[in-house]
């Protein structure tokens, strides 16, 4: 072999080898940053899903022990036999039921037999089953609050059921139950990339947004625990399998890459993943998001790397050739300097023009690529301001929740929890702060996408963030006159926001006024569809009615009038408005109008 070939292949080696280290180096940095930017917002989804957790769990905490104290049961525990106050019990915790929105009421004796049931009047009502099998029955007979999840053994429904001792002369004559309905839950957070799963300390999914994961196992069952999950009758005879999650890289004590086999096929999928604990209620959280985003766009940007390392390659091979049909031209040149002086001279004329041609061309490729940059940073700038607003709303809207939660819990004389929530607030304080701070480091679009989403359950989650204030302040919220049946094309997450804000505006107006009321009313007027925000506060100053979306107008000492202004851009940017009146019975109205959407089911 020539020396000229041995130094060809170790070029073409050399070539190949950084090209090589190039590609792996911005394969791994891309996914690196992908992983970053998913465990975020894989932090971020999960906390506000145990948020709505905790949330839906605290509104029937508290109910056993009031309803517990209730003269009827009492008489009722100590005269099982009287038919009827069998029957006013169960007229009791029927109304119970229906004010509270629990699944289900019941009143238990020391035996676990059911005297009275707000399902009393249904097919398979309670009355007379006995259900002391159930731990939390156990738990309550001890004198403790129990707490348990199962599948009904009469209903077949999954519920999360509080239960709470009764006594009379110092001794527990019996226990009131009260059972929350759970599949709400999923339906609020499914339809997402990422898929949420809540798992007992067994290791059993019971909520889940993928249906197909429902009551398997993320871990192996040891006989014994099967055996103490068929005697608590805990999932009836459902078949507990395990759902073969594998793992392949541990992130961090909480995250960790894992792979996950398809059921029925040899195909995997795999997620980054991110669990929490919930300590009090016996459960664990997890969050699974797909890589297969991540992949792609690694996949993309090695793509793109790599063509652009081929073209200056390529430009490079092509400078050489050029370099060396050049040298071998000026030899030719010396040679017949005398006989093609003329036809040098012509060949020199035209490099010259070919040089003010290829500067011309360089000149406009710089400016080409000095607007495409201004471009760009505009494109940035427009960015940034359209993603302030949801960069920052959700950890104001849970720092609201966190708060309200805190001082009901200092109410309540439980200390520990309001700190747990006040370090919330702290955490999401200075997450604001980094927000803030970052903001001329990135840019992110809303994704701003719009779907048919149904108005009463948006309007019932607004509700439920802005009851504490509601109970604090003594307000009404009536929600009578809502249509379940109503369709709209909307940004759900938003729609959320904006009537968090009208309907804390509207109990801000009303302040301390007496039997202050809230009512909320939806209609549809051809194409539209509109939710009327009504109270029964002192209404708007008339001079001010074409203000109050103006940006930083505000009638109130510490407002800094960016609500109204913002809840109208977002209703701008869902393709609907938002527009205020006076009520001709005293108050103000704020009404929010969307396209409305058929119901394609």
């Amino acid at each position: 072999m020539s020396v000229a070939s041995r130094r060809n292949l170790l070029s073409i080696a050399s070539i190949s080898a950084v090209l090589s280290l190039l590609v792996w180096g911005s394969h791994t940095v891309s996914r690196q940053n992908g992983l970053d930017q998913l465990h975020t917002s894989n932090q971020q989804q999960l906390e506000q899903f145990i948020g709505h957790l905790d949330s839906k769990l605290a509104r029937f905490q508290f109910l056993p022990n009031l309803i517990a104290k209730n003269q009827l049961l009492l008489e009722l525990l100590n005269d099982p036999s009287s038919t009827p106050r069998v029957d006013l019990v169960n007229h009791f915790l029927e109304d119970i039921n229906s004010v509270t929105g629990a699944s289900d009421t019941y009143l238990m004796d020391v035996s676990g037999l059911t005297l009275a049931a707000s399902n009393w009047q249904s097919e398979r009502p309670f009355v007379g089953r006995n259900f002391s099998f159930r731990p939390y029955f156990t738990e309550a007979m001890s004198g403790q609050l129990g707490r348990y999840f199962a599948l009904g053994t009469t209903s077949g429904k999954r519920g999360y059921y509080f239960a709470y001792p009764i006594k009379y002369a110092a001794d527990i004559i019996g226990a009131i139950v009260i059972k929350m309905d759970l599949s709400n839950i999923e339906q609020r957070w499914s339809g997402r990339d990422s898929q949420f799963i809540v798992s007992d300390p067994d290791g059993i999914i019971f909520i889940t947004t993928e249906a197909d994961w429902l009551y398997r196992s993320i871990k192996n069952i040891t006989p014994p625990i099967r055996k103490k999950i068929a005697d608590s009758r805990r999932y009836a005879n459902k078949h507990i399998e395990l759902l073969g999650l594998t793992s392949q890289q541990q992130i961090s004590t909480t995250s960790s890459i894992v792979q996950l086999q398809t059921k029925n096929s040899i195909t995997t999928t795999e997620y980054l993943t991110l669990k929490q604990e919930m300590p009090e209620a016996g459960w664990s959280v997890m969050i699974l998001a797909p890589l297969n985003r991540i992949k792609q766009s690694s996949l993309n940007t090695v793509s793109v790397i790599l063509l652009i390392l081929l073209l200056l390659l390529l430009t490079g091979l092509l400078g050489w050739q050029r370099y060396k049909r050049r040298r071998e031209r000026e030899r030719f040149q010396l040679e017949a300097q005398k006989q093609l002086e003329h036809k040098v001279s012509v060949r020199t004329r035209d490099l010259t023009q070919e040089v003010e041609q290829h500067k011309q061309t360089e000149k406009a490729l710089i400016d080409t690529q000095g607007e495409l940059i201004q471009t760009a940073k505009l494109a940035v700038l427009g960015e940034l301001s359209a993603s302030i607003s949801h960069e920052l709303n959700n950890p104001l809207a849970a720092i609201r929740s966190y708060a309200d939660n805190a001082r009901q819990f200092l109410t309540l004389e439980k200390p520990a929890k309001a700190d747990e929530n006040l370090a919330r607030i702290a955490a999401l304080t200075e997450r604001m702060a980094k927000i803030s701070s970052q903001l001329k480091f990135f840019a992110r679009k809303s994704s701003g996408n719009l779907e048919v989403i149904k108005i009463k359950p948006v309007i019932q989650t607004a509700i439920d963030i802005v009851s504490p204030q509601s109970k604090r302040s003594h307000i009404k919220i009536n929600t009578g006159k809502v249509k379940s049946s109503l369709l709209a094309m909307a940004d759900i997450i938003q729609l959320e926001q904006v009537l968090i804000n009208l309907i804390s505006n509207a109990m801000n107006a009303i302040g301390d006024r007496p039997q202050g009321e809230v009512n909320i009313k939806t209609e549809r007027q051809k194409e539209w569809i509109l939710i009327h925000v009504d109270d029964n506060g002192p209404g708007i100053d008339e001079n001010n009615l074409g203000k109050i979306f103006d940006p930083f107008f505000t009638t109130r000492e510490s407002g800094l009038g960016l609500g109204l202004s913002i809840s109208a851009r977002i209703l701008d940017s869902m393709n609907g408005h938002l527009s205020a009146s006076n009520l001709a019975t005293g108050g103000a109205r704020l009404t929010i109008s969307l396209q409305a959407a058929e119901n394609k089911h």
